[in-house]
């Protein structure tokens, strides 16, 4: 299968009332056994060695409020009885560019013994051979994994391809995955039918509360060697229309004031319909200084009262699981008499 060997970025940029499209090259950071071989592909591991490990990570993060798209063709190898496969994956390990898991039937990303897994993680697995230790299918598959668990996979494992065609064919296969943040959905294409569709809040459930994440490639051997190749064709980031619509529809439902404030601050809540809301105070250093547990509701008003904390910044954040709005205020602490 022919493979496209230019490589764009379109990111959609809002400014005022206008809108930007920027288009750039991207790079990638390269650790463990990753080479550069043409524009745009990269060998993860080669067919020289066994037991190699690497990875590579887009130079820029993902925003995953925003819509995300990335086609790539990927070479699996030539040879039916080696692996071990390839994993997309997105993470906010605090190595970032640097991070490398473990090798293996680990696909770069897992741990192992004294080798630890990427964590936070989310990855798509591409595994081309059977693990027993490992929920896997005697086929090449895909699989949604978190933080390097691959012995817990979120998803049940699902063939790669509809064919019963062994991928390990020396050939390259087109790729695409795609996020939407409107929807909530990850989904997975192979030579152009979708294969998976996995639907979770990324943000909030796999990832903290972190919207931005860094994201690429990670693949692995065991004693067999085995070329394994990533060729990047297309990565488009956007706006999520309907997405961005919400967020600024909850962003205007929730009020927060006075600010500055003396006494007594209070946050105001008018949705059009009920939904589960989380409301927090936290002082400058971060530390939780009141809290209302997540709790449905449509309309209502909300206070806290300040007396006897001191004069500072604080800061309010309500959230419904979804969207976040956060505001910086300053307390001036009353003197009494």
């Amino acid at each position: 299968m022919s493979i496209t060997s230019s490589c764009w970025i379109a990111v959609w940029l809002a400014l005022s009332s206008s809108w930007i499209e920027v288009i750039a090259q991207p790079e990638f950071s390269l650790n463990g056994s990753t080479i550069v071989v043409a524009e745009n592909c990269y060998r993860l591991t080669s067919d020289k060695a066994g037991n190699d490990v690497g990875s590579l990570w887009c130079d820029f993060q993902m925003d995953l409020t925003n819509a995300f798209e990335i086609q790539f063709a990927v070479n699996f190898g030539c040879s039916a009885y080696a692996g071990e496969g390839i994993a997309f994956v997105m993470h906010t390990h605090e190595d970032a560019y640097d991070v490398l898991g473990c090798g293996g039937n680990n696909l770069g990303f897992g741990g192992s013994g004294s080798c630890e897994a990427i964590t936070p993680s989310l990855a798509l697995e591409m595994d081309t051979k059977f693990s027993r230790n490992h929920k896997d299918i005697h086929r090449p598959h895909l699989a949604v994994v978190k933080d390097g668990n691959l012995s817990k996979p979120l998803t049940t494992p699902i063939p790669i391809n509809n064919y019963g065609i062994d991928v390990l064919d020396c050939e390259y296969h087109n790729i695409q995955i795609k996020w939407l943040p409107s929807k909530q959905e990850l989904s997975v294409s192979y030579d152009g039918e979708v294969q998976m569709i996995y639907k979770e809040d990324l943000v909030q459930n796999i990832f903290s509360g972190q919207e931005e994440v860094y994201f690429g490639f990670t693949g692995s051997t065991s004693n067999q060697a085995n070329i394994q190749m990533i060729c990047i064709q297309n990565l488009i980031m956007e706006l999520d229309p309907e997405f961005d619509n919400s967020k600024r529809d909850f962003e205007n439902a929730v009020g927060i004031y006075p600010n500055p404030l003396r006494e007594r601050l209070t946050i105001d809540i008018d949705l059009d319909e009920e939904e589960y809301v989380e409301l927090q105070l936290y002082d400058s250093g971060g530390k939780l200084i009141y809290e209302i547990p997540t709790h449905l509701v449509q309309e209502n008003q909300y206070y806290f009262n300040l007396p006897g904390l001191p004069s500072g910044v604080y800061y309010v954040t309500v959230t419904n699981g979804k969207h976040r709005v956060s505001k910086k205020i300053v307390h001036i602490a009353t003197v009494r008499a």
